[in-house]
């Protein structure tokens, strides 16, 4: 037996000693891991900027739109009919959620009828007239229940109808289809509808002018007991008057856009472009309460209480026509009568090319 021989705790103490400086060696790795490999610092992820106009256009919004004299719908991003209208021009409205179109068809624009933009190919008749009578115009009601429209008689002799020449309104009930008239003309005048608040049952209208400008402001009840007509001074053609539930306005001069409501015309605000600048169109933002406008080679957004002018785009084309599609996202500028047109987004001010060929856009409105 050796004498001098270790302990065998001493040869357990270097077998584990042996086995820590291992494990030092390689680092502190669990088992079942694989060893830390190292690697550069992460990029921080960036997303790439959309190309200019990739959203600004929506094929569930669109137009109506003319050629020539034949009008038709159509999307926003592409050319081409999404449907048919049958009459020559588009004597007609849109409802304010952009669905539901009413319009005069034929030639002799005598029967008015309604459809969906989603399914136009089904027409609902609303109305007739007689043989002497046509229709002239529409505006929805601010609920969208009904219609005021206005109506002409050519007084022909011959028709057995003596009624002579005249230009009346007269409010629809599009569920019940229930006509009546409220008020006539036999003066000469002639009535452009423009809105019919229902909340105050009040209807109002412009008289217009052999020039074309509203001469006069007609408010009717829905009775035909109540009337009033409030002269307009010269210098507001009719074709700017523009109403958005009970509020109304119209371009004055080119240089003031004036603000009013269908019951009371006298009680109006203007709100002025900076001097010397000439207002080319103005058209209501549904549903936020401003005004959309295009002023020397801008589009600004107008609060209609009055209020600073938000410039949405600058350095745009002289423009030929101004459509506000029914979401209030964007407003689309025609050019060169129908040769181009452009879409401008309200809230940033991004810009898209609309596809064009050559055709006029008159209204817009919503495929959803």
């Amino acid at each position: 037996m050796r004498r001098n021989a270790p302990p065998w705790f001493f040869w357990l103490g270097v077998l584990a000693l042996s086995g820590l400086l291992a494990t030092l060696a390689v680092g502190s790795v669990v088992p079942g891991e694989a060893l830390p490999i190292p690697s550069l610092p992460r990029a921080r992820p960036t997303t790439a900027p959309a190309p200019a106009g990739s959203t600004v256009l929506s094929d569930a919004r669109g137009f109506v739109a003319i050629t020539g004299s034949t009008p038709t719908l159509r999307r926003e991003t592409a050319v081409g009919a999404a449907g048919a209208l049958h009459s020559r021009g588009f004597v007609g409205a849109v409802s304010a959620t952009g669905r539901r179109v009413a319009y005069w068809v034929g030639d002799d624009a005598r029967d008015l009828r309604v459809l969906d933009v989603a399914a136009p190919e089904e027409e609902t008749p609303l109305t007739s007239l007689l043989e002497t009578e046509r229709g002239t115009g529409a505006a929805w009601s601010s609920d969208r229940t009904g219609l005021l429209v206005s109506v002409e008689s050519s007084g022909r002799p011959g028709t057995g109808d003596s009624v002579g020449i005249f230009s009346a309104l007269r409010i629809l009930d599009a569920a019940t289809r229930v006509i009546h008239e409220v008020s006539r003309l036999n003066d000469g005048g002639r009535f452009v509808p423009v809105g019919w608040d229902r909340d105050s049952h009040l209807a109002g209208a412009c008289i217009v002018s052999a020039d074309g400008s509203a001469a006069a402001w007609a408010v009717v009840g829905e009775d035909a007991i109540l009337s009033a007509r409030v002269p307009i001074e010269p210098g507001l053609p009719v074709a700017t008057v523009r109403a958005s539930g009970s509020a109304v306005l119209g371009v004055v001069n080119g240089a003031v856009v004036r603000v009013w409501s269908i019951a009371s015309y006298s009680d109006h605000r203007e709100l002025g472009a900076d001097p010397g600048e000439r207002i080319a169109f103005a058209r209501w933002r549904p549903g936020a309460g401003e005004i959309v406008v295009s002023v020397a080679d801008r589009l600004e957004v107008w609060p209609a209480a009055g209020g600073a002018h938000r410039v949405v785009a600058r350095g745009l084309p002289a423009a030929t026509g101004l459509v506000v599609a029914v979401d209030g996202q964007i407003a689309v500028l025609s050019t060169d009568s129908g040769g181009s047109a452009v879409a401008v987004d309200l809230a940033g001010g991004r810009t898209a090319a609309v596809p064009m060929a050559g055709e006029q856009l008159v209204a817009a409105v919503s495929f959803r």
